[in-house]
């Protein structure tokens, strides 16, 4: 299979390598993805680099997130699940192969099913961002009628956080810096969207909500 893979920490341009690599085979409770779309994240631009952590071995494919369907399935997988279309998630985490590459194998509960309405590019963006977004909004519990501050909403973390939210019953507010910001946050569903720079944001929102404030402020970095 094709691959992009690194053998030591930097710049893209200075350690990306793309070259031919075998083709892996899933084990018990495994899956393979036939990869349509990778998901680049920021923390797969920090590993690469060093910023996080040195490297944990000594080639690694990376990213983390993707989308695509599934060629292969190991031993305790349904064989129904070849053809399915799936978005996948931390493919890369504690392993040396992510989703840069033609095929991953990653467990089978990692590869969610993606329906055929949703493109691959859409799956390949779910992930972290999402999962980050849902761990957020919901660890407290319902969000159903209650208030919601997002700081920095038109990012891929902030866009999720807005549309879990929306679905979820909340009002939402949104902070951005530029009007093309402030578009895309519009088009996410937010409730209210302001821009940083332009007044004071904690008075706007009292102001919305009638001194009540929100029951939920959180930054998307």
């Amino acid at each position: 299979m094709k691959a992009a893979y690194y053998e030591a920490q930097g710049s893209a341009r200075e350690v990306l390598v793309v070259d031919e690599l075998p083709t892996p085979e899933p084990g018990p409770d495994e899956v393979r993805v036939r990869i349509h779309v990778s998901g680049l994240n920021p923390t797969d631009i920090k590993a690469r680099t060093g910023f996080s952590a040195e490297m944990p071995y000594q080639r690694i494919i990376p990213h983390q997130d993707g989308a695509g369907v599934v060629d292969a399935v190991g031993a305790n997988v349904s064989p129904d699940r070849r053809g399915e279309r799936v978005w996948v998630y931390e493919a890369q985490f504690g392993r040396a192969m992510g989703t840069a590459a033609e095929y991953v194998v990653l467990p089978s509960n990692q590869a969610v099913h993606l329906p055929d309405a949703v493109s691959f590019e859409v799956g390949a963006s779910l992930g972290i961002p999402a999962l980050t977004a849902h761990r957020c909004l919901f660890s407290d519990g319902t969000l159903n009628g209650r208030r919601v501050l997002i700081h920095g909403g038109a990012g891929a973390v902030g866009t999720a956080a807005t549309l879990l939210a929306k679905w979820a019953g909340a009002w939402v507010s949104t902070t951005v810096t530029n009007t093309d910001q402030a578009a895309i946050a519009k088009e996410n569903g937010a409730d209210m969207v302001l821009d940083r720079a332009s007044g004071d944001v904690a008075n706007l929102v009292l102001e919305a909500t009638d001194g009540l404030g929100v029951d939920q402020l959180w930054m998307s970095l």
